[in-house]
């Protein structure tokens, strides 16, 4: 009986330190995903490190102003017929230049291309990134800047990487001045994605996702739990889309792009390339990706 008190106390101190531990472990794990929301999410703004007159020699500077008064930039390459615009959009952790052969040789098969870099990437004003949400606002930014240039929303199309496809299909979900497009190695499910690749990009284990997401959510303000546009794909309707994927991508497993080409139905025309990573379909081939984007634009904006 005399030892009872001492183990009572005994029970004390490991619940006690029991408790300072679980304390200490949930203070790390917010920490620790906090600060990894924030790494993730942080913008990617650096100056230019090309020449655009390498790109074009007509390349002018360009920018507009999107309704929540960030500025975006890049550079416009134009042709005196000004028949077709193609705006370009980057994906995630990138920038106008990632895309810069492409825009030279869709200039020199006629088109007016605009490259330009979303919020919070290359020269465009510092922003948290959205992985699609906001960056929507830019895509309608550059749409009435098109328009003000003159040309109608049918003789503008849509070519956009990995985030930016998505962002596109997104916005053209809701938004039928979004006619015709190109998505090459777009997400189509994020929250899927991300439950798979989050801890790779962050290096932790695949445990901290939920924190980490969490954060990001409640203190940087950038949800993706509803980032899917397999779901709302079909409001496309009629619209033409070109969906092209690298049966070898690491990032965007092809299965996600043949769920969005079925969502979207028959207006969708699929290019699925063997051996071929995410978003490397062009340098793979430039001469066929030229030829086949070249044709589905000619062949789907208004003449």
């Amino acid at each position: 009986m005399d030892s009872i008190p001492g183990w009572s106390r005994g029970r004390r101190i490991v619940a006690t330190v029991a408790g300072l531990l679980l304390v200490l472990f949930a203070t790390a794990y917010l920490g620790i995903s906090i600060f990894t929301a924030e790494r993730l999410t942080r913008p990617t703004n650096h100056r230019l490190r090309i020449d655009p007159h390498r790109v074009s020699p007509d390349a002018r500077p360009w920018s507009t102003r999107t309704t929540d008064g960030l500025t975006l930039r890049g550079w416009y390459l134009p042709t005196s017929q000004r028949r077709h615009l193609v705006v370009l959009v980057h994906g995630m952790w990138s920038c106008w230049p990632e895309m810069a052969g492409l825009g030279h040789d869709l200039h020199a098969r006629g088109f007016d291309v605009l490259l330009f870099d979303l919020r919070g990437h290359g020269e465009s004003d510092p922003s948290r990134l959205y992985m699609g949400r906001r960056e929507r606002t830019d895509i309608r930014a550059v749409l009435e800047w098109a328009k003000s240039e003159g040309f109608r929303q049918d003789r503008v199309g849509w070519l956009g990487y990995s985030m930016g496809g998505s962002t596109v299909l997104m916005e053209g979900a809701r938004n039928p001045e979004i006619q015709v497009a190109v998505v090459d190695s777009p997400y189509g499910d994020l929250p899927r994605l991300l439950d798979n690749q989050l801890s790779q990009h962050s290096g932790l284990p695949r445990w901290f996702n939920p924190g980490i997401l969490l954060a990001a959510r409640w203190i940087y303000g950038v949800r993706t739990d509803d980032l899917i546009p397999i779901r709302i794909a079909r409001s496309w309707g009629e619209r033409p889309v070109l969906l092209i994927h690298g049966e070898s991508d690491t990032i965007v497993p092809v299965k996600q792009a043949r769920e969005l080409a079925r969502t979207l139905g028959t207006s969708c025309m699929m290019l699925t390339m063997p051996g071929v990573d995410h978003v490397q379909a062009y340098m793979s081939d430039r001469q066929r990706y030229i030829r086949i984007v070249s044709t589905f634009l000619e062949s789907h904006l208004s003449p």
